[in-house]
């Protein structure tokens, strides 16, 4: 017994000398291997000499087998074997740790003629990186590494030699770096491109890494290409990071070749940045863009951009021909805020402002305008709103700032000469009262017209500027372009239920414009022309209407008492209403809101002079009519087989309505033409279509010769003399019965790049193949009071198919078939080459045409990096 014990003890002795000696192993493997220790076969690059001293932190260490070498003070750690030092770990094959300089050898796994098969993987924190092999230091942290593999954001370096000075710093030699998502995901060791750089320089500060390289190459399949960079600057980390902007090269005949979109970008704090971009053209035209982003969570986010361009055309000194010289000048300003709504539930501020001038989408030397469509803008719009709620109150106000815009679509016009295209509000004040009832009872129903009586409030109040681009922010737009009003409303309705079925209301207006401005109307005999003088000064006028009417629903029902027949019932449901509504005369001279001056033959014409005023342009004269409405809906039960009803509910119109008016006051024309107005359905609901129209019923009487007529107060037949209507549909993959494509059909699946097509037992490749085109009709017939009517009328066609799981095709297109001729045509085709998208734009008809090229990686880091080849833009 005793001597199996002391057997023991020789025998555990080594471990134990070891663990003193040493005193930073915590735990030790009981594997026992007596091969010949594995030495280093790479021959390495000498770190940094250390002084001797103790380590920092523990180390912790497992392996398969392991030894130790005293006089060196040198372990060796074999097979699946990890060293953990801090935040450092090293998994390896082999490992060789020295306890004296704390430097640590790591290998991978060898086959048989010493390639290596399993690289070695270093851990800190939250970086990983793979290599052959590398010897790091402990204690100072300096390290090299061979045939190193790391992932950086979204994308993979690869190198054949790093330096590592600290946790911050490391060199490169020989740095390979690509956002191939295949081989970042290790599903392939082949690489779609690479940008190559030799030397290079990793910066990690955090959350912001950089990567500064030297000359720099892209490869593509392996083949270098003629991309070559003498420098290069990448930013890797999470944080946003200063930068150069590529630009887009190109050639116009009209504008000569240039470079758009130079420039840089500069994040300015946490929660800003801008970017400052420039295009130059060889036959001297220019542009300056600026664009800046901002968000703060949970509070608001937004963005600003300008831009200012100087187009120059044609020939200097030419004034006619193709060739004319032609100097514009273009700007446009936007800028959109959105505040989050829980930041503050009784307070928003929100902005939306597009502001240019009237030939910027037109002329615009930027061709992205072209790709976008946006060179058919007509008009524009801004706003500037700050909306306030006020709490346990039924008020609510908002502040804004408006802006409308049209847009010249004439190249021809002088923008000078344009007439007030150009609309300002500001500012605009809007003050709410939602509906009360002051006669309520604090609890339980409302009884009665008194109790049911609900008030409203609505004050309107704003600053309205008609101006164009020449007088725009100048003294003529404030003093003589400018009109300010205020309009006040309130609204009395109340209603009850007339013998269970007769729904009853009524209805009160009181209307009071408040105007900065009236006119007086001169007729001047010498030119013979009529002119108004504006008088400015405080003015006011008061309106007021009644109206009450009463409606009900009556129902026609059919029920087969078939029960095999394939129509099972029918129910039609009709809607009459009438009402009553009086304004009195306010047309009269006893209310002043009416003057009068002699005319040519020195007769008294009357005219409103307010009809200047904001808010003031009408003012109703005397109106005691009677209104009628129909509303109907028809409806039928079908026997159908598929509905688990075993019926069906087809809507044959979902609305059908007629409408008109008469007014005992008129003199003449009493009766008011007849509107119509509805929607139906078809194909389970799929297809929509809405109808209206208009029919007048008096007669029409056409002189010899002349194609327009003259309407008389005589009743006749009803006159279409305007319809439109509307529809549209999608077609797609289930429209003709179509099969889903499922996947679980098949039991293989390819690799790599044709990951998206699965294989049947014969070994054919399937895949979904989706499409889908949608067709929107519409159509107008307008007649009016002439003897035959003219038609408008289109189809818009709007295709796109994937005819494989990496190409899009889309096409849009617009045809008249009043004109039979197609007005404008866009085709798309989009192919995905995995790190790569490639696109082509084609408008081949129409008045801008245009064709565009561009090949582009698709990762964000490097999306400025492409090639852009576009047409020439005929404007």
């Amino acid at each position: 017994m005793f001597t199996n014990a002391f057997k023991s003890i020789l025998f555990l002795s080594p471990a134990m000398v070891c663990t003193i000696t040493f005193g930073q192993i915590t735990e030790n493997n009981t594997n026992k291997d007596n091969s010949k220790i594995i030495t280093d076969s790479i021959k390495l690059d000498t770190v940094i000499n250390v002084k001797k001293e103790q380590l920092e932190f523990i180390v912790d260490r497992e392996s398969e087998d392991e030894r130790h070498d005293l006089k060196k003070r040198t372990s060796y750690f074999l097979r699946n074997a990890r060293v953990t030092y801090g935040d450092m770990s090293i998994y390896a094959d082999y490992i060789e740790l020295n306890w004296n300089t704390g430097d640590v050898y790591a290998e991978g796994k060898r086959d048989s003629i010493g390639q290596i098969i399993e690289p070695t993987k270093f851990v800190q924190g939250q970086q990983e990186f793979t290599q052959d092999a590398f010897k790091v230091n402990f204690k100072t942290k300096v390290g090299i590494a061979y045939n190193v593999r790391m992932t950086e954001g979204e994308g993979v370096i690869t190198a054949d030699k790093v330096k590592r000075v600290n946790d911050s710093i490391m060199y490169m030699n020989r740095a390979e770096y690509t956002t191939d998502s295949y081989f970042k995901d290790g599903k392939t060791s082949d690489r779609d491109y690479f940008i190559r750089t030799s030397p290079g320089k990793l910066i990690n500060n955090g959350e912001n890494k950089t990567l500064i390289a030297g000359p720099t190459q892209m490869f593509i399949y392996d083949i270098p290409t003629p991309l070559v960079a003498p420098f290069a600057y990448i930013p890797l980390g999470s944080k946003r990071s200063a930068g150069i902007l590529m630009p887009k090269p190109g050639e116009r005949s009209d504008l000569g070749f240039f470079i758009e979109g130079i420039g840089f970008y500069v994040p300015i704090g946490e929660y800003w940045d801008i970017k400052l971009t420039g295009d130059i053209y060889t036959k001297g035209s220019w542009g300056l863009r600026t664009e800046s982003m901002y968000k703060k969570n949970y509070r608001y986010n937004g963005g600003f951009s300008a831009s200012f361009e100087k187009r120059i055309t044609g020939i200097k000194g030419l004034t006619s021909g193709n060739n004319t010289f032609n100097k514009n000048d273009l700007f446009h300003v936007s800028w959109r805020h959105q505040q989050d709504p829980k930041s503050n539930p009784y307070t928003n501020f929100n902005a939306n402002v597009n502001f240019s001038s009237s030939k910027f989408y037109q002329n615009s030397i930027n061709t992205q305008f072209i790709q976008n469509n946006q060179v058919y803008t007509n008009n524009i719009n801004s706003s500037i709103t700050l909306n306030k709620k006020f709490k346990d109150s039924p008020f609510s106000a908002t502040l804004s700032m408006n802006h409308s815009q049209q847009m010249n679509q004439n190249q021809n016009v002088n923008t000078e000469n344009l007439n007030n295209n150009i609309t300002l509000t500001a500012p605009s004040l809007n003050v709410n009262m939602s509906r009360i009832y002051p006669f309520a009872p604090k609890a339980g129903a409302k009884k009665g017209l008194i109790q049911n009586l609900g008030i409203d409030y609505t004050l309107r109040g704003a600053n309205e500027i008609r101006t164009n681009d020449k007088d725009i922010f100048t003294k003529t737009m404030w003093e003589e372009q400018s009109r300010i009003g205020t309009n006040q409303r309130m609204n009395l309705t109340s209603g009850v239920t007339l013998f269970n079925y007769f729904p009853f209301s009524f209805s009160s207006t009181y209307n009071e414009v408040w105007s900065d401005r009236k006119i007086q109307r001169i007729y001047n005999p010498l030119n013979q022309r009529t002119s108004d003088n504006v008088i400015k000064g405080f003015n006011a006028y008061r309106t007021f209407n009644v109206s009450a009417n009463i409606s009900t629903n009556v129902y026609g029902t059919f029920l087969n008492s078939n029960k095999e027949a394939k129509i099972q019932g029918i129910r039609h449901v009709l809607s009459p209403m009438v009402g009553y509504s009086f304004n009195p005369n306010f047309q009269d001279p006893s209310w002043g809101y009416y003057q009068s001056y002699e005319g040519a033959n020195m007769e008294e014409i009357w005219y409103n002079q307010y009809e200047q005023a904001l808010y003031g342009i009408s003012v109703p004269q005397l109106s005691n009519s009677l209104t009628f409405s129909l509303l109907n809906n028809l409806e039928m039960k079908v026997k159908d087989e598929n509905d688990p009803k075993g019926v069906k509910k087809v809507k044959i119109f979902e609305s059908l309505n007629f409408s008109t008016a008469y007014n005992f006051s008129a003199t003449s024309f009493r009766l008011a033409p007849i509107t119509m107005s509805g929607n139906t359905s078809f194909l389970d609901r799929k297809v929509n279509v809405q109808f209206s129209g208009q029919f007048n019923p008096y007669k029409l009487i056409f002189e010899p010769g002349k194609d327009t007529g003259k309407y008389i107060d005589e009743l006749a037949l009803p006159r279409l003399t305007n319809f439109q209507v509307g529809t549209g549909y999608t077609f797609d993959n289930s429209t003709f019965g179509g099969k889903k494509f499922d996947e679980k059909n098949y039991s293989k699946r390819g690799s790599i790049r044709d990951e998206n097509f699965y294989y049947d037992d014969k070994n054919y490749a399937h895949f979904a193949i989706p499409w889908s085109v949608s067709a929107n009709l519409a159509y107008s017939y307008n007649k009016g009071s002439n003897r035959n009517g003219k038609s408008t009328g289109t189809v818009n066609l709007n295709g796109k198919i994937k005819p494989t799981p990496y190409w899009d095709i889309s096409a849009m297109t617009t045809y008249d078939f009043i004109e039979n001729e197609f007005t404008m045509l866009n085709l798309n085709f989009e192919r995905d080459l995995r790190s790569f998208k490639m696109s082509f734009n084609w408008v081949p008809m129409g008045r801008y045409k245009y064709y565009g090229f561009m090949i582009q990686i698709k990762s964000s880091i490097l999306s400025d990096l492409k090639y852009n080849d576009r047409s020439r833009s005929r404007f």
